[in-house]
């Protein structure tokens, strides 16, 4: 069953243009909706870390309060190894990197595979040397997969950072619901801190548990 004008409407923030400076999306109202998954996809060139933060506002033309979230989500990969050196699973943000250079941050090991993300544009190789972190050292079986899932992250003080050069090809998520906002505000707006150099990306806004369903969706970006 098509979920689209039923379920949920999809809402674009910002088109995937080149960006030099700070990025200041559409501003989305959600008084018809619930929820709002805010996406977030990077191009193959992002050359300058940059702060990824939410506002909120009480109509379309401003939103100039602080948003606070606590968790998003980003692109994510999964990696078999074996030959490990001890049966102890690496514990969670642990990382393993690979002899060639590759890089990743743990979020699961289950003694055969790592799931996680991705910390360096360097690929994984097949039987080669993985040393983590903690100490453990393991065997590459095969390269890494799966690389269009979702992983949580926890954000630090409202707030969460693209880095250059390595957070390139990626979608972040940022899950927002009404009861996030304060009271009065029922609009939300994605601010990208100062990205130097131009820097293609692109923005989104799935809406879903709508209040009205039907074609079309009540629209979120007029009052």
């Amino acid at each position: 069953m098509l979920g689209l004008n039923k379920e949920y409407a999809v809402v674009p923030l910002t088109f995937p243009v080149d960006h030099a400076a700070t990025l200041v999306s559409d501003i989305i109202n959600l008084k018809n909706y619930h929820q709002a998954e805010v996406y977030l996809m990077t191009a193959a060139v992002f050359t300058k870390t940059a702060a990824v933060t939410m506002q909120q506002g009480n109509a379309v033309n401003s939103a100039a309060t602080a948003l606070g979230f606590t968790r998003y989500y980003e692109t994510g990969m999964m990696l078999d190894y074996d030959g490990a050196s001890t049966g102890i699973g690496a514990v969670p943000l642990e990382t393993a990197q690979g002899a060639g250079g590759a890089d990743m941050t743990i979020l699961e090991d289950t003694g055969k595979t790592l799931i996680g993300w991705w910390d360096d544009v360097t690929a994984f190789i097949d039987n080669e040397v993985l040393t983590f972190s903690g100490g453990k050292t393991a065997v590459v079986d095969g390269i890494r997969y799966n690389e269009d899932i979702l992983l949580p992250k926890v954000a630090v003080a409202n707030t969460f950072n693209i880095t250059q050069v390595l957070d390139i090809n990626k979608i972040y998520m940022i899950p927002i619901t009404g009861s996030m906002l304060a009271d009065g505000m029922d609009c939300i707006e994605l601010n990208i801190a100062d990205m130097d150099s131009p820097t293609l990306l692109a923005a989104w806004a799935s809406l879903s548990q709508p209040r009205f369903a039907g074609q079309p969706m009540q629209t979120a970006i007029y009052d």
